[in-house]
């Protein structure tokens, strides 16, 4: 095994450990003491641990059922998907397991509902994002849709987790009221931007089309004054049916002002499209080599 498999596996057990950390701190001390169910095991752990609080000292806890949902489904995933796909999703579901235990003594947030909801939502969607960053799974939703779009290929993994989800949530809002099922559908929300954001960076950066009778000019102008480059592409005017330049160029959003004031002054009636960019990789930008 060379050293950079070695450095990348090491690196992918970092980001589960971080994640489980963050996503157990989410549920122990926003979620599940503010009786907010936002899906998934965990969602139904906090409705077990509420329900039995009167048979239980503490009710159950979320370890527990995290664990007692889960591993049915690992003997269950086994034979439908293989064991080589369980590897890092079975050690996922045991440390969250273990997180929710060390993170049980942490002091818990009590307050604004929709500050929890949201502060919770960021901590568990960057825990969530490290997860996957280390394409693995806690286990839970994900596995049990996984399994079910194994047998019903023309449902798609989404379309069963979002239909589990809501099920849970719905069952939620059951126990809890439908305030509490409102502010879990913000934490939700925030979490699945939080985890782009991991996922992807926060990228700031945008790419623009120009069309100018003027594009040497301008594309001289941008190359010098930001060092960044132009490319021109071939396009023909539907209208005027005449052969024309598009200029491609990406840069950072901090650049807009600059590259608009070059089109401007080159050609006040030059026609420009700028759109946002998720993510730029090479020279001027994230290096090729960084890359996860």
């Amino acid at each position: 095994m060379q050293k950079g498999d070695i450095a990348s596996k090491v690196m992918n057990v970092i980001f589960m450990i971080v994640g489980t950390m963050f996503i157990a701190t989410a549920i122990t001390v926003f979620f599940s003491p503010n009786q907010v169910v936002v899906g998934g095991f965990s969602g139904i752990g906090i409705i077990v641990k509420n329900l039995t609080v009167s048979y239980v000292d503490g009710g159950v806890p979320l370890s527990v059922t995290n664990l007692v949902l889960n591993i049915p489904l690992f003997v269950i995933a086994y034979f439908v998907l293989g064991k080589s796909y369980l590897g890092k999703t079975i050690f996922a579901t045991i440390f969250l397991s273990a997180a929710l235990e060390m993170t049980s003594f942490l002091p818990v947030f009590k307050g604004d509902l929709a500050l929890i909801s949201i502060y919770g939502g960021i901590v568990d969607g960057i825990g969530l994002g490290f997860v996957l960053r280390a394409m693995a799974s806690t286990g839970g939703v994900d596995l049990l849709a996984t399994i079910i779009h194994n047998k019903m290929k023309h449902i798609s993994i989404s379309s069963i987790m979002f239909v589990i989800n809501s099920l849970v949530i719905a069952f939620g809002l059951f126990v809890f009221g439908a305030e509490k099922a409102m502010y879990a559908v913000i934490s939700i929300f925030v979490s699945s931007k939080c985890i782009t954001v991991v996922l992807e960076g926060l990228s700031f950066s945008k790419m623009a089309f120009i069309i100018s009778e003027q594009s040497e000019k301008i594309a001289r102008e941008i190359m010098k004054q930001h060092n960044r480059g132009v490319t021109a592409l071939n396009g023909r005017g539907m209208y005027t049916g005449k052969n024309k330049e598009v200029l491609l160029c990406v840069f950072k959003q901090k650049e807009i002002t600059g590259i608009k004031e070059i089109v401007r002054n080159a050609d006040p009636n030059a026609f420009i499209i700028l759109t946002d960019i998720k993510e730029v990789m090479g020279e001027g930008f994230k290096k090729l080599d960084s890359v996860d």
